[in-house]
């Protein structure tokens, strides 16, 4: 039976309380849906009327990325990474001294060409 695995994000919402609105931020971790691992360089790209312009940055050795010091208002974020489906969540709205935590597990792509 052929199985199609679809991106899964599992967006934990968490705002937690900071100390000062230049504290906000995004973070959080991405990993293998099906391996559980975490996944090295995805590609985490934040865009929003809020920026002058996008940020893009990769994921750490555990899977974690974080965009610090970040103005109140709406956010996007995308991921991408080789082999994977991308992901994108619009929805993110970030109130001043809070941040949010985002889980995200990104699903293999079968159907991506192999890069020699």
């Amino acid at each position: 039976m052929k199985r199609l695995v679809l991106p899964c994000l599992a967006l934990l919402l968490a705002s937690a309380p900071t100390s000062a609105r230049s504290e906000s931020a995004i973070f959080g971790t991405v990993i293998d849906v099906v391996t559980r691992k975490p996944l090295d360089g995805v590609i985490v790209t934040l865009r929003s009327p809020a920026l002058t312009e996008e940020q893009v940055l990769l994921t750490d050795g555990q899977g974690c990325f974080r965009f610090p010091r970040l103005l109140p208002g709406r956010y996007a974020l995308r991921f991408e990474q080789d082999h994977y489906y991308p992901h994108e969540r619009e929805d993110l709205q970030l109130q001043e001294g809070r941040s949010l935590r985002a889980h995200v597990e990104l699903a293999s792509d079968p159907n991506a060409p192999e890069i020699w």
